[in-house]
């Protein structure tokens, strides 16, 4: 067996492709939940002048304090494992992203 395929059994058998898919994953959903919520964040908490980068950084900081990253850890998890196909794997991300908008959170506080 060449060696590649070899590492490559190895690389699946402990977990590592697991991993790395999870990881991919948790970033895309993360990644999709701050960019959404920063574009609904109030624009008079920053001035139009600043850079918009400030209200990104700002969803981050929310985000990582928020419920969310736990439910974003959690389902990430739960979807490498089932081994989804490219339709429902994006069918599943877009349902949990729909689900777990960090900007409803801005609609509670008006």
């Amino acid at each position: 067996m060449p060696l590649s395929v070899s590492f490559s059994l190895w690389w699946v058998a402990n977990g590592s492709l697991f991993t790395t898919a999870n990881r991919i994953i948790q970033i895309g959903i993360a990644t999709i939940i701050v960019l959404e919520y920063s574009a609904f964040l109030p624009s008079d908490k920053f001035k139009w002048n600043d850079d918009r980068l400030e209200h990104v950084e700002s969803a981050v900081d929310y985000y990582l304090q928020s419920p969310t990253l736990v439910a974003v850890e959690n389902v990430a998890k739960e979807i490498s494992r089932q081994g989804y196909k490219k339709e429902e794997l994006g069918k599943k991300i877009l349902e949990f992203i729909l689900e777990n908008r960090m900007s409803k959170d801005l609609a509670d506080q008006k």
